[in-house]
Parts: structure tokens; sequence; C-alpha cells
């Protein structure tokens, strides 16, 4: 059985109570009523003892992937880039349509938007910016400002 938080957590969890130490699942554990709702991950957070990391590389490797099935969702073939460095991060071909996309995938946390940034060789190519929201795991397309009308005059 795999478990989906480190094991150690569960012995920092413990809590003694009138001088005997309770474990999570015990109904005399402070947290148990919010451990029964909630469920370890949460109530581990809850209880300041647990907070999941991940290296940025790795938010990006998952935004990819995310990217990929919503995609499919979509109705693309989608070709991922084989390598880590390059200025795309996949190909989306629509078979129905025809239309082929080159994306690259862009990654932000909160409420803020991706940064639809591009380098000039993207935007010499076509080259589409996917934003994902790591915290919501909402996907859209950027929309892409003509650079002659990107500045406003007053």
């Amino acid at each position: 059985m795999s478990v989906p938080y480190p094991r150690f957590y569960e012995n920092k969890s413990r809590k003694y109570v009138d001088g005997k130490r309770y474990r999570l699942g015990n109904s005399n554990h402070p947290q148990y009523s919010f451990y029964k709702e909630y469920g370890m991950p949460k109530t581990l957070k809850y209880m300041d003892l647990y907070e999941q990391k991940f290296t940025p590389s790795r938010i990006g490797d998952m935004s990819e992937y995310y990217s990929v099935t919503w995609l499919w969702d979509q109705g693309y073939e989608v070709f991922k880039n084989a390598g880590s460095t390059g200025m795309v991060d996949m190909v989306a071909w629509n078979p129905d349509s025809g239309e082929l996309l080159l994306i690259d995938v862009k990654t932000s946390r909160g409420k803020r938007t991706p940064s639809t940034g591009r380098t000039e060789k993207q935007k010499d190519n076509g080259i589409r910016i996917l934003g994902y929201n790591a915290d919501t795991r909402h996907l859209k397309f950027m929309r892409h400002r003509d650079e002659r009308f990107s500045r406003r005059y007053i």
C-alpha cells in the first residue's frame, strides 16, 4: 500500500493528552475530528507539520503533463519535446481541422497570470503560450498582442 505522505509525519503528528500519546486516528487526539473530515495530508498541513514542496522544474513537468491531457480533451494529438530545452514544449495537431500548434507552457501560482513574454524567435515562429495555474489547475491559451499596438497613447 502506498502512502500519500512521508511516513515519519505520522509520528510527528502524535500528541500527548493527559500524559498519554495518541496518533491522529485515535478519537482522543485533539485534531481527530479535523482528520476524519479532511484526511491525513490536510491535517498535517493544518498542524504545520507537512507542506508538500516541489522544485520549480518538477512543477513545470507537472504543468506540461496536465497540458497534454487538457489538449487531448480538446481533440488534439500531442507530441512532447523529447529534450528539456528548446523554444517549444509540445506540438499539438487537430486531425479534424488540420490545425497545428507549437506550444510553450508557462506556469503561475495563486492569482498571477503566467508570463506571456515570448522570445523574438518564438514570435517569428508563431509559438503560442499555454498558461497553467498550478494552484487551480486551470489552463488557457494566452492572448498575444501585436507589438505595433502594444503601447497606449494618451
